[in-house]
């Protein structure tokens, strides 16, 4: 299976730097695209590389720059919103019967106690979640990272929605496109809801960059 991600060409101002410098300079420029793509920062040499970057290689291949960022960091949490984007791209159908079991099906008690246990708060339909995670993935977006926290939580109940309407499983198979550090662990959905909830807080205290 072809991986949806393709690790791009390191940007030309990377490709001599070796070893912990080269790791330094791919987190700068990870951060730089992910600002550039939001928006809201000072315009710095690297913050123009990066709005290049995503001009000219499209998000999804940018993106791969922020796969090893800290879920804390805007990079990280592009990353994990860029991941559920792609899981509602590909499994519709999947992600729909999940939703249906525990929003659509209220009269299923074993589902509703599930639910709540889960302290799942109102959560947006798999269509307009995704509708939102295109607009701001696209860089279409306005405002700045504050802007993107109801987003980030919206994200998160959604995850827990999931994962209470059956199992906190995300990705299965090893060599699933989608598999990553991020889906692959344990109780990985209820696992990235508590990141997006924490990036959630940072936004709105302006600490997510």
């Amino acid at each position: 299976m072809t991986r949806l991600f393709h690790r791009p060409a390191r940007l030309e101002d990377a490709e001599s730097i070796e070893g912990s410098q080269d790791t330094a300079v791919s987190s700068e420029l990870a951060h730089s695209a992910a600002q550039a793509l939001i928006g809201g920062f000072p315009e710095t040499g690297l913050t123009r590389e990066g709005v290049r970057a995503v001009a000219a290689r499209g998000v999804d291949e940018v993106a791969e720059l922020w796969a090893d960022s800290p879920a804390t960091t805007l990079p990280g949490t592009l990353w994990r919103l860029l991941l559920v984007r792609e899981w509602l791209r590909r499994d519709p159908d999947l992600v729909s019967r999940r939703y249906a079991t525990v929003v659509d099906l209220t009269d299923d008690a074993e589902a509703t106690t599930r639910f709540e246990t889960a302290d799942a708060r109102p959560v947006p339909s798999p269509e307009q979640l995704r509708s939102a995670l295109d607009t701001v993935l696209a860089g279409r977006a306005t405002g700045s990272v504050p802007a993107l926290a109801p987003l980030l939580s919206a994200t998160a109940s959604f995850l827990r929605a999931l994962a209470a309407g059956s199992t906190p499983t995300w990705i299965e198979d090893d060599a699933d496109e989608l598999a990553d550090h991020v889906t692959r662990r344990a109780s990985a959905l209820i696992a990235t809801a508590a990141e997006l909830d924490e990036a959630s807080r940072r936004a709105r205290a302006g600490l997510l960059d």
